[in-house]
């Protein structure tokens, strides 16, 4: 069974080696901060219904640690 992956964070380390060591499952779509922006709830659910993938596998992170505590609503 191939399966249908979906890989956030796509440009970070972690992000960019699930995207090597994934697609002997299958088709794996990878997506950078600016092609799926998960501060944005509503575009999110929209993209994940309509790609419908098999799995999910959430490699964004905040990085900017220094201004967790300023940009909280963000971190």
């Amino acid at each position: 069974m191939s399966l249908h992956v979906l890989v956030t964070g796509a440009t970070g380390q972690v992000g960019w080696q699930l995207q090597r060591t994934l697609v002997p499952l299958g088709e794996v779509v990878a997506r950078t901060r600016s092609q799926l922006d998960l501060s944005n709830p509503d575009a999110t659910a929209k993209y994940v219904r309509e790609l419908a993938p098999n799995i999910v596998v959430n490699a964004a992170a905040y990085t900017a640690v220094d201004k967790a505590e300023s940009e909280h609503h963000r971190a």
